[in-house]
Order: C-alpha cells, then structure tokens, then sequence
C-alpha cells in the first residue's frame, strides 16, 4: 500500500520534478525567498518570440511590484503538451500557491485544472481559454474581435476579385478558433458572393513558422502562385509565410496580415514585406495577471474593474475575464510599441530603412 506522504517530501519531490520538468531553464525571481510563496508560470513555447521576450519578463516585473515577497518560476514546455502537464505536477508537488497557465492544448489542460483544484491551488488561464476545467480567471485580448480587426484590414487593402489564402494558427489552441471566426465573418461573405476568391483554408499545427511555410510553398505550387493576399493568422507564421513568397519574388507585393506585434514582424512591415499586425499591451495584459495573482496570494478577491463584468464560457463555467484591446499596427502607428516598452527604438530600428518611427 503507498503511504501517504508528507509535506516535506511532498516539497522534495516537486524540487526534483521542477529540475526534470526544466527545459530552456527556469527561471526564477532574484528577490524571493525561499519560504516566499511559489507562483507558476507555464509559457507553451519559444517559436513565437513574445512569450519568452515580453510576457514573461513583463509577468515577473508586475508581480514583483504588487506581491514583492512572492517567488515566480517561469518554465515552458516547447509545444509538447505531455511536458506541460509535467512541469505543472511538479509546480503542485512542490507547493505552487497559484498556476498562470497558457495551454498548449484548449482540452488536455482541463487536467492541470483539475489536479490543481484538487490541492486548492487556482488556475489563471493565461492568452488562451482552457476549456471544460475550474478555470478560476481568464486573462487575455478578445480573439474574435483580433480576427474581425485582420478580416476588415485585408477586407479593405484588397480588390475585387483578390485570390486570398488563409493559413490559419493551430488547431488545438481556443484562440487560433476565435481568431477564424473573426476572420472569416468578415472574409467568407466576400468568398460566397464572388468579390473575392478563397485559394485554400489550412491549419498550421502548433503555430509553427516552418510549417506555415511549408502550407505557402504548397499553395503557391498548386496555384501556379495565383495569390493576390494572405490572411496569415499571427506574426511567426507571417514570417514563414513571406519566404515563401520571397522565393517566388511576391514578397512586398502580397499584402500578408499578422499578430503579437513581435521585433520581426515590425521590422518586416518596416521592409514593405508584412503589411500589418494587431498588437495588444502585453505588458497590460500580464500586468492583469499578475494583479489577479497578487490578489490570490493574499487570499483576497481580485479588483472588480480588472474585469469589469466581463466573462467568458468554458463549457464548465462564466470564467471573470480580464480583457485588453487589439489595435491595428502598421508603420503610421508603429511608435504605439516603442511607447508601451514591447520593443525599443534603437532594437526595432537598427538596420532597417528609414521610414516610420526609424526617419529620425
């Protein structure tokens, strides 16, 4: 028979998972104790760079201001849904008091949730809804609203009879579905009624840039590069989808849509080769989460106007949604990013034409 084990071991056997959970290291707050409070932030990979480049850093600055004794662990699992659930039961085993989580898949995170309600812990669902699960918060931009702002955008920067492709993001994250939706409301009218023509409708599984370009080279083939726009879904796999087109020397001349504002896709826009992005504060949007975890640590309710009545459904529950804006981003508004702190001047600018914010 097991024996139940006790809190000591309990800690010791989290230490050892977190060392075998690790993979691009963890890290961990500088000013916390080690009897400070253990907050865990499981980010779901590095093929987009906001994760590891804002949303982290701006997470473990924000809680070191509301909570300064808490100690934050920041561990992602590089798109393998498998090592997410690990790293979450060593983040329980070893005492995590609150999980921020972005799931890797919308349904199997259900199962974080669930173990961590078990133990008491509460789950912040973190850019991404998880679903079916005790999800205690939700933190993140409005998806549909991301993909109607990416529809109107293209809808409006193309003409009449414009052969568009629409590669969209993976198919087990709740957003890439949101951001479809969006997208398409505005799109799939235009395709009904003949103004403008779909060329293909693909999933890009993880949101994996190379396979975005891989989906671009097998629809420019099959086209004969018959494609007059792209509806790419986010920035990493813009990225992918412009060498495609730059292969085939289209890059520039096809308008191709993103998201998350990332230094790439600034500096792409900045070369005339991605024509937009829609880009939220991340720096907002983790400063929400770590004012909700702040809160939770102190065993308090978090501040109403966090959410101002907002919630989203599950499929278990009306989770308190703390929302932040999408705005359009191209090179007239640009300097929006360097204002918020996503990107420095000197970083965005360095080796690029001088146009938009790098004139001067």
């Amino acid at each position: 028979m097991m024996k139940k084990i006790d809190q000591a071991s309990r800690a010791a056997l989290g230490a050892i998972l977190l060392g075998l959970a690790a993979t691009t290291g963890v890290t961990v707050s500088s000013a916390a104790r080690a009897d400070s409070p253990l907050v865990v932030f499981l980010l779901p990979e590095n093929v987009t760079a906001r994760w590891e480049s804002q949303d982290k850093p701006f997470f473990i600055a924000a809680l070191a201001k509301d909570f300064p004794g808490a100690q934050v662990k920041v561990e992602n699992a590089l798109n393998d849904a498998s090592k997410q659930q690990t790293q979450a039961e060593a983040a329980l085993a070893s005492g995590a008091k609150v999980l921020v989580v972005t799931a890797i898949d919308q349904k199997g995170a259900a199962v974080i949730v669930n173990d961590a309600q078990k133990q008491g812990v509460p789950v912040i669902a973190y850019d991404r809804l998880i679903r079916n699960a005790p999800v205690a918060y939700y933190v993140s931009v409005d998806g549909l609203k991301i993909g109607q702002l990416q529809g109107s955008w293209l809808a409006d920067n193309t003409k009449d009879g414009a052969r568009i492709a629409v590669i969209d993001g993976s198919p087990v994250d709740d957003n890439a579905h949101l951001f479809e939706q969006g997208y398409m409301s505005v799109l799939k009218p235009l395709f009904d009624k003949g103004s403008r023509k779909e060329v293909a409708e693909v999933w890009t599984p993880l949101w994996d840039p190379s396979k975005a370009q891989a989906e671009m080279e097998q629809i420019l083939t099959k086209s004969n590069n018959g494609v007059d726009a792209v509806m790419s879904a986010n920035d990493g796999m813009a990225g992918g989808i412009i060498a495609a087109l730059q292969a085939q020397q289209l890059a520039g001349k096809v308008p191709v849509t993103g998201l998350d504002g990332t230094l790439n896709s600034l500096q792409l826009i900045l070369q005339a080769k991605q024509s937009m992005t829609v880009w939220r504060s991340l720096k907002e949007q983790s400063g929400k989460a770590a004012a909700i975890t702040a809160a939770l640590l102190k065993g308090e309710k978090p501040a109403a106007d966090l959410f101002n009545g907002a919630t989203m459904n599950n499929d278990h529950a009306d989770v308190p949604w703390a929302k932040v804006s999408p705005v359009v981003i191209t090179l007239d508004n640009m300097k929006l990013e360097i204002e918020d702190g996503a990107v420095t001047k000197d970083a965005l600018c360095k080796g690029m034409p001088a146009v938009g914010p790098c004139k001067s």
